[in-house]
């Protein structure tokens, strides 16, 4: 017989949807989205892209108009066998207590979505390294205790 010794890893959960605290546009409800294997998303709207400045000029949350320097062009697959080009601009954000520099979203218009911003896969497995329990809404930064 094979004894297992338990083990025990402390890590950060997140829920289903949770406050972000973007720079310059405060706190915004996010959807948590572990399925979602691209670029983190926040809404825009009236996009323009001067690639020769090298800026993307937009209206997001709260009528708020940005300017933001452009880093990236990606072709996201929106489904049923469409794409859409969408420029990638950084922010930097906190989640619960911590805070994350440069973070890339692309712009793309979630207009119809309630949630504005999107937080993808990738930033939740590399640079969160968190769990997400989607029962529970804006818990990151709390100290969740489990019972074995």
């Amino acid at each position: 017989m094979i004894k297992f010794d338990q083990f025990f890893f402390e890590k950060y959960i997140i829920g289903l949807i949770e406050d972000v605290n973007i720079d310059g546009l405060g706190k915004i409800s996010a959807k948590i989205d572990s399925g979602n294997g691209a670029f983190n998303v926040i809404h825009g709207e009236d996009i323009q892209i001067d690639k020769k400045q090298k800026l993307v000029r937009f209206t997001t949350v709260n009528a708020i108009s940005l300017e933001k320097e452009l880093v990236d062009e990606i072709v996201i697959n929106v489904g049923a066998g469409k794409s859409e080009p969408r420029p990638v601009v950084t922010f930097d954000i906190k989640i619960g207590n911590r805070t994350f520099e440069n973070v890339s979203f692309s712009v793309g218009n979630r207009s119809s979505n309630k949630q504005k911003i999107l937080i993808g896969k990738d930033f939740i497995q590399k640079s969160l390294d968190a769990l997400i329990d989607v029962s529970l809404t804006n818990v990151a930064g709390r100290n969740i205790e489990v019972d074995l």
